[in-house]
């Protein structure tokens, strides 16, 4: 059966929204997982959520394997927030056909991702290294920002 692009992450973001401690037992039938101590760190004065969603169209002009597409989102820290660090909660990556619909049953490859919090704004670039890189690919990335003094 073949699923569409959102069917697909709609189900992964249920299951992982559902994901219990470690400790409440494995997640899936291979993964063992480990939680470190919690870290008391008073410093933390907010956080906010960002998501970024990349559409490449793929096709004979497509720019060469290895390029990179950036995408940038503007934020305003809160006040008395010094600086601040990314975390990132979930990449999703898929290959795809019919206007971006639905997935295309090829291997991925490898994806490169960078997250900058610079200046005020989020910088989010990926860069495919698959050597077909002109087939179309969609992206999702999600994650917080974490603000401190």
């Amino acid at each position: 059966m073949v699923k569409t692009y959102q069917e697909v992450t709609e189900a992964f973001h249920e299951f992982n929204e559902g994901i219990m401690h470690p400790d409440a037992g494995p997640v899936d039938d291979t993964g063992t997982g480990v939680v470190g101590p919690v870290i008391p760190i008073s410093a933390i004065v907010g956080v906010s959520d960002f998501r970024f969603h990349f559409f490449n169209e793929g096709g004979p002009n497509n720019p060469k394997p290895g390029r990179v597409t950036t995408a940038t989102a503007s934020f305003t820290p809160p006040d008395g927030a010094a600086s601040a660090f990314v975390s990132i909660h979930t990449i999703i990556a898929a290959y795809v056909k019919d206007g971006g619909v639905k997935l295309t049953e090829r291997p991925l490859g490898q994806i490169a991702l960078n997250l900058i919090p610079l200046l005020n704004k989020l910088f989010c670039a990926i860069q495919l290294s698959d050597k077909n890189g002109d087939d179309p690919v969609r992206v999702q990335v999600r994650g917080s920002i974490v603000f401190f003094r």
